[in-house]
């Protein structure tokens, strides 16, 4: 299983409702800036691949998966008292931008 720190996220400015996560990405342990969907992040929780996190207060947060009836499945964040999806509060990158 690799750990990854999730640095940013890349939202669909077209959803109107509420905020959708296309892909999330960081800088690896080599300084490389990565970017995957998430779809792939979905897999990749799934399958034990990847275990991902999110920093708050020096704290490690996971990043988990949420799956309501009749819909596609999300990524989220909760941990140390905060209500809302953590991820929802990192910088957003368009992951194609060269670093």
């Amino acid at each position: 299983m690799r750990k990854l720190t999730v640095h940013f996220i890349e939202k669909d400015n077209k959803s109107k409702e509420a905020i959708k996560i296309l892909k999330i990405g960081g800088v690896n342990n080599t300084g490389q800036r990565w970017a995957i969907s998430t779809k792939e992040a979905v897999e990749g929780i799934r399958s034990g691949q990847w275990e991902l996190f999110v920093l708050a207060n020096k704290n490690e947060i996971p990043v988990r998966i949420r799956q309501e009836e009749n819909q596609n499945p999300e990524l989220i964040a909760h941990g140390d008292g905060y209500l809302h999806n953590l991820l929802e509060d990192l910088p957003e990158i368009n992951s194609e931008e060269p670093v």
